[in-house]
C-alpha cells in the first residue's frame, strides 16, 4: 500500500494525514470545510496541535487535500474514516456523519477493480461496524465486504497536545477486522508508520468496539479512585494521597499510571466513552436482541428513506438470496 486517503481533517484527522505523509505515504486528505483544505494545501495547520505545522511542511510533497471523498478513494489503496460521531442524548454515538461518508466511499468503490481497505477510526457503539457501516458500504458499492473490499475498525488512543507522539509511539494497536486479509493489510500500514514496535490486538469488530470503550472507562475509573483517596486524605491528619498512591502503583496488578489524586478527568473522549458504556449496558440489560442485529435493521431503515436507497437495498437482498440458494 503506497497511498492512503484520510476523510475528516479535525483534531485527529489532520495530524494523522500529516504523519502518514511524513512517513512516505501519498496522502489524499478530505474535508467538506474548504478553509481546512486550503490551509493544508498552503502547508499550514488547520487545527492547533504542537508540531503539526512543521510535520505538514515535512510531508508537503506527499500531502494534498480536497473536498472530494470519491476522488480521494479512487486514487488511494486504503481509506481512514475520521469524522465526528457526536454523542446522542441517550449516551450513544451518532453516525449522522459517518454513514454519508461510507456512502461516498461506496460509490467510489463501485468503479474500482482493485482491492481497497476501509478503516473506521471514529469511535462508534458496539455493533455499528458490522451493522450500519458495513451495510452502507456494501449497498453503495454493490460489492461484498471481505471479498471485494476490506473493512477494519481501528480507533486511536491519543491525547490532545500529544497526538503526533501518541500516533507514532502507541502503547498498542487495536484492530477489529472483517477477515485476516484486511487485518494483515492494516497491520502492514501501521508497521511502516509507527516508530516503535507496539503490541497488536486483532479481533472481530464488536470485541474491538467494546475494547475501545473499556480502555478509556478503566482509565477514568483509576483517576476517579485516586481522587476519592485524595478527598479522604484531606480529612485525615497527616494523610498524604501521594504516599498512598505511590505505594498502590508498586503493585503490578494496579500500576502507577493515572493513579494520582488531582483534577477530574476531561478531554474529548473520556466523558463520552463513559456515557456510551453506561448506555450500552442499559440497552443490553433491557433487550435480549443482539446489538449487531439491531444495527443492521437501523441500516436498512436508513437506506429505505430514499428511492435510490430502496433500489440498492432491493438489489442487495436479491444478491444475498442468490448466494444463499447457491450455498
Amino acid at each position: 500500500m503506497k497511498s492512503v486517503s484520510v476523510i475528516g481533517l479535525g483534531k485527529l484527522g489532520s495530524p494523522m494525514a500529516a504523519c502518514f505523509a511524513a512517513r512516505g505515504f501519498q496522502v489524499h486528505a478530505v474535508d467538506l470545510d474548504a478553509a481546512k483544505v486550503d490551509t493544508i494545501n498552503k502547508g499550514q495547520a488547520p487545527v492547533h496541535e504542537p508540531g503539526l505545522a512543521e510535520l505538514i511542511r515535512e510531508g508537503a510533497a506527499n500531502l494534498k487535500a480536497s473536498q472530494s471523498c470519491e476522488a480521494a478513494v479512487r486514487e488511494s489503496d486504503a481509506t481512514f474514516i475520521i469524522v465526528a460521531t457526536p454523542s446522542e442524548p441517550g449516551g450513544g454515538f451518532s453516525l449522522k456523519y459517518a454513514l454519508p461518508t461510507c456512502e461516498s466511499i461506496g460509490k467510489a468503490l463501485r468503479s474500482k477493480s482493485t482491492y481497497h481497505l476501509v478503516v473506521l477510526t471514529s469511535t462508534v457503539m458496539p455493533g455499528s461496524t458490522a451493522g450500519e457501516v458495513k451495510s452502507a458500504l456494501e449497498l453503495a458499492s454493490g460489492k461484498r465486504c471481505g471479498i471485494d473490499f476490506g473493512l477494519c475498525y481501528s480507533p486511536e488512543f491519543i491525547a490532545l497536545g500529544t497526538v503526533i507522539r501518541d500516533f507514532y509511539y502507541p502503547d498498542f494497536l487495536l484492530i477489529g477486522e472483517c477477515d485476516s486479509r484486511a487485518g494483515d493489510t492494516l497491520a502492514e500500514i501501521y508497521s511502516r508508520v509507527c516508530k516503535n514496535s507496539p503490541g497488536v490486538a486483532r479481533m472481530n469488530f464488536i470485541n474491538a468496539e467494546i475494547t475501545k470503550l473499556a480502555v478509556n472507562t478503566y482509565i477514568t475509573t483509576k483517576i476517579s479512585y485516586a481522587n476519592m483517596l485524595a478527598r479522604l486524605c484531606e480529612k485525615l491528619p497527616d494523610a498524604d494521597v501521594n504516599v498512598v498512591t505511590d505505594a498502590l502503583g508498586l503493585d503490578t496488578r494496579i500500576g502507577a499510571k493515572y493513579l494520582k489524586g488531582a483534577v477530574s478527568y476531561g478531554g474529548p473522549c473520556f466523558p463520552r466513552d463513559n456515557r456510551a458504556l453506561a448506555a450500552l449496558n442499559s440497552v443490553s440489560a433491557r433487550s435480549s436482541e443482539p446489538v449487531v442485529r439491531t444495527s443492521a435493521r437501523a441500516a436498512r431503515q436508513h437506506w429505505s428513506q430514499t428511492p435510490e436507497g430502496r433500489k440498492r437495498l432491493s438489489l442487495a437482498m436479491k444478491r444475498r438470496h442468490r448466494e444463499a440458494s447457491r450455498n
